[in-house]
């Protein structure tokens, strides 16, 4: 082998050292950064798994509620009229949102005026004893001239199915 060529085999096993040599530094420098990297693809693995397992409670709800043909949530007109007479309460239903599957979510405003606690409580009570049930999303009681009464604002929310 000639001297040029001996020469040639040195230079390239020179650079093929270099090169070695800085994608190990590469490496080991990046090394961190694609630790964290990971972790993070980790974290949000286990979020997703997290949010899977919160709707597989909802579907089980939702096909109890199936099962039990229970598709309609109490109305809460006839449910006023029941507990405290004709005019006592004013309902405003809010527009539906569809949730899954066929199923919505209902949402209502209720006003009682001038109305004792116990009959607020009894109604509310009432409400959230159906299938579906109503929940109470938000409530505000102020107190009124007359001990014992007051006036009660509050947002209800159920589901409900629609039907064809």
């Amino acid at each position: 082998m000639t001297k040029s060529a001996e020469r040639y085999w040195q230079a390239g096993a020179l650079l093929l050292g270099v090169l070695a040599v800085a994608f190990t530094l590469d490496t080991w420098l990046s090394a961190a950064r694609h630790r964290d990297i990971l972790a993070a693809k980790e974290e949000a693995g286990q979020k997703v798994a997290a949010y899977a397992g919160r709707w597989a409670r909802e579907d089980a709800y939702r096909d109890s509620l199936e099962r039990q043909q229970a598709w309609h949530p109490v109305e809460l007109d006839d449910l006023a009229t029941r507990l405290l007479g004709l005019h006592t309460v004013q309902i405003t239903p809010r527009p539906a949102t569809a949730v899954a599957a066929g199923w919505q979510r209902r949402e209502v405003a209720i006003q009682m005026n001038n109305v004792t606690y116990a009959e607020a409580a009894l109604f509310l009570a009432d409400a959230a004893a159906g299938l579906p049930p109503w929940r109470l999303q938000d409530l505000t009681l102020a107190p009124a001239a007359e001990a014992g009464k007051g006036n009660l604002a509050a947002v209800l929310v159920a589901l409900e199915k629609k039907q064809p």
